[in-house]
């Protein structure tokens, strides 16, 4: 197959690797809820991505560049949430969209382990899949080129109604710290995509199954670590508690629990404050060992602090799509 003959594989390829990520936009803009698009869009075009890339008819170079491409997005993801935990450690919120996620792709009211664990699967999806569309199209490239990819998804990301739904738009810090993650996620992509030739032959020496091992390896790690089967009896109380639409949160000290709660526009949440001290907040006073309400009008993420603390309080997610 000549060059030029292999570029309308690779652009569907591309494409299709852009399917993870659609759901995200999909709701920034508006367009359909991000659950929706996600389980009919986003997993059958990643259930595509892995057919090409274990068919022995597809061309190798095309089959090279997605599996390279996803254990990149691998080495990727794992370079830019390590490069961003010294920030969280000391106070910054820049892991709190990643549990919003699965709020969202599983229609929930309340963040749980299962929420928790569909949203660090999708944040995988998206570094696995924004690894594959770079190797799509520029491998054996320059590796800094890997880093500029890099730069240039959290731009798009910046540019996007993604700031103002997470109130990074005018906030310096969470924007710097974004951007200086993204130069970790790229320089993997970059390092690997300019050899690749090489990165696949170490691939196949492993065996013929290491991309799959290392992505179901990832996977069921995320999985241990969230555990989506445990509900603490805080959150089985919080759940009771909820009624008529308004999912609620108990504060026993000074922080949420469930930590994410989720209305429509103009909604309101129920807060059962448990906690010997009153907590004045954005969205309204919650008294000592009173349950009150918060009620929001306009969508968005709204982080609710309860005192000076980084963790303390919680998130309310207001969708203006949500049925």
């Amino acid at each position: 197959m000549t060059r030029y003959r292999r570029w309308p594989a690779r652009v569907v390829v591309f494409l299709l690797a852009g399917g993870s990520i659609a759901a995200l936009l999909a709701d920034l803009y508006r367009i359909a809820p991000m659950g929706r698009v996600f389980w009919f869009v986003s997993v059958p075009a990643m259930a595509v991505l892995a057919i090409v890339a274990a068919l022995p008819r597809i061309d190798p170079d095309l089959r090279a560049r997605i599996r390279v491409g996803a254990v990149a997005g691998v080495l990727g993801v794992l370079g830019y949430d390590v490069a961003r935990i010294p920030f969280a450690l000391a106070g910054q919120r820049v892991f709190a969209p990643i549990e919003s996620y699965g709020i969202l792709i599983a229609d929930s009211s309340a963040s749980s382990g299962l929420t928790s664990t569909l949203g660090w699967l999708y944040h995988l999806s998206n570094g696995v899949t924004f690894g594959i569309a770079y190797l799509a199209i520029a491998a054996r490239r320059r590796w800094p080129l890997g880093v500029l990819w890099a730069l240039l998804l959290e731009t798009v990301a910046v540019l996007s109604p993604f700031a103002t739904r997470y109130d990074l738009a005018g906030h310096l810090v969470p924007i710097a710290i974004a951007y200086l993650a993204h130069v970790f996620y790229g320089y993997p992509l970059g390092r690997l995509g300019r050899e690749l030739d090489g990165a696949e032959s170490a691939l196949r020496r492993f065996g013929r199954h290491t991309v799959s091992v290392t992505l179901i390896v990832t996977a069921g790690v995320i999985v241990g670590w969230q555990r989506p089967w445990h509900v603490p009896p805080t959150d089985r109380e919080a759940a009771r508690l909820s009624h008529d639409g308004t999912p609620a949160a108990i504060v026993r000290s000074d922080r949420f629990e469930p930590e994410w709660l989720r209305v429509r526009a103009g909604g309101c949440v129920l807060i059962d404050n448990r906690s010997g001290r009153t907590y004045p907040t954005s969205a309204g006073v919650l008294p000592a060992r009173t349950a009150g309400t918060l009620c929001l009008e306009r969508p968005g993420v709204y982080r609710i602090r309860l005192g000076a603390r980084p963790y303390s309080g919680g998130f309310v997610y207001v969708d203006a799509t949500r049925p």
